[in-house]
């Protein structure tokens, strides 16, 4: 019987476990992104299962636990299609590529089954004494078992440096497609990547120290504490998440980058262009008149595509013009040209710097004060301060 406080931690992670496989499996009929998450989250759930069946269906706890063998091979690659599908630039879909990714979970399954298949005193001597009874085939299981637990960090961590790379990528993709990104930057993943990479490590060693030196080095409260915290924390942000580029996947073929984002150069990317440095010149003075004239920037909505709407110049073509004959990403210029426009309106106005950041175009006060300190070096407050006490020092008389 398990602590009493492990069990309730445990319940109440399973309990949102299978409220948010449900949901999500629920939503995968509008967007599969949302599946790999379902996936996730059924095989975390058959991770830290065992203190449940435990007490409420002890003859079922060595197939339990032979089942997380496969579950932890299942983690990695289903967090990976997940964030693959977040930052993919058309509707992310099952496909025939992705199924290389489960070999290891598969090799998993074949293990778990053939150790299942065993009697129940070979299961429970192999499972909870530590010891391996004799028998050709029971040394295979125990061999093809640990090849296979050593094989899980390698390939977690496989799947984070590609994931934190992607993502890294994706994020510049943005700026050169978003004018406003606070919805679509996924942080809250990078961070998540990194917590359970250290989680997984921790696993990993309590794993090995258990089952190999007979030593305990992660309190089972621990560590129904750190499940409960990651289960909560990936509930609360992967439910409201949309795919980042969610809304230009109804836009024009020509304002598509590829499925599978990459690290390339703008020079790598624009060199097969037909566009040529005079016809940029005058499609650079073209945006920037119709962005001053008509103040484009003001709208928090703008995109790329839709300045391209608004000039009738292909996106690409825009794009090609602010990154080489600018120098900017469409982010970074649009952003210059709403802080040029909120610049007077701190120092005449008394509105506060929220409704000005509003006014000028910015979704939030934070990214306004990002986006204006690195134009300016100083932020709104500051800015607004420097120029009342420039102006006393003005007005206050000279004495002699």
């Amino acid at each position: 019987m398990p602590n009493l406080d492990v069990f309730a931690l445990m319940v109440a992670a399973l309990g949102q476990i299978g409220l948010c496989a449900t949901i999500l499996l629920a939503r995968a009929g509008q967007s599969q992104t949302y599946m790999p998450l379902s996936a996730f989250f059924v095989a975390l759930g058959v991770v830290i299962m065992d203190p449940v069946v435990a007490v409420f269906a002890p003859a079922l706890r060595t197939q339990a636990i032979a089942l997380t063998l496969p579950a932890y091979l299942l983690l990695g690659p289903m967090l990976w299609l997940y964030i693959e599908g977040l930052t993919a630039s058309v509707p992310w879909q099952w496909q025939r590529r992705h199924l290389w990714h489960f070999l290891p979970f598969v090799l998993g399954l074949i293990v778990a089954g053939m150790l299942i298949a065993q009697p129940l005193d070979i299961r429970e001597q192999m499972l909870f004494t530590g010891e391996l009874p004799p028998g050709g085939l029971v040394v295979i299981i125990a061999l093809s078992a640990f090849a296979l637990i050593l094989l899980w960090p390698v390939q977690a961590g496989w799947y984070g440096i590609r994931a934190i790379r992607r993502l890294r990528t994706y994020r510049h993709e943005l700026r050169n497609l978003f004018a406003s990104n606070e919805s679509r930057e996924l942080y809250w993943l990078s961070w998540l990547i990194l917590v359970l990479g250290g989680v997984w490590l921790l696993a990993f060693a309590a794993i090995i120290a258990e089952n190999f030196f007979g030593r305990v080095i992660i309190d089972r409260r621990a560590g129904a504490v750190m499940a409960l915290l990651l289960t909560w924390t990936l509930a609360v942000w992967g439910l409201r998440q949309k795919p980042g580029f969610e809304g230009r996947y109804l836009g024009d073929a020509s304002d598509e980058v590829p499925e599978e984002v990459t690290d390339i150069t703008s020079s790598q990317k624009y060199q097969r262009s037909a566009l040529g440095e005079e016809q940029s010149v005058r499609i650079a003075a073209k945006i920037d008149a119709a962005m001053k004239s008509d103040q484009l920037f003001l709208d928090p909505a703008l995109s790329l595509h839709k300045l391209a709407r608004h000039v009738g110049i292909s996106p690409s073509y825009i794009s090609q013009t602010l990154n080489e004959t600018i120098g900017k990403s469409f982010f970074d210029y649009v952003n210059q040209m709403r802080v040029e426009y909120a610049k007077p309106l701190i120092i005449e106005s008394k509105e506060t710097i929220l409704a000005i950041s509003l006014r000028a175009g910015f979704n939030a006060r934070s990214s306004f004060y990002k986006a204006f300190k690195l134009e300016t070096g100083h932020t709104p407050s500051a800015f607004r301060n420097a120029d009342q006490s420039s102006q006393e020092a003005v007005d206050t008389p000279i004495q002699e």
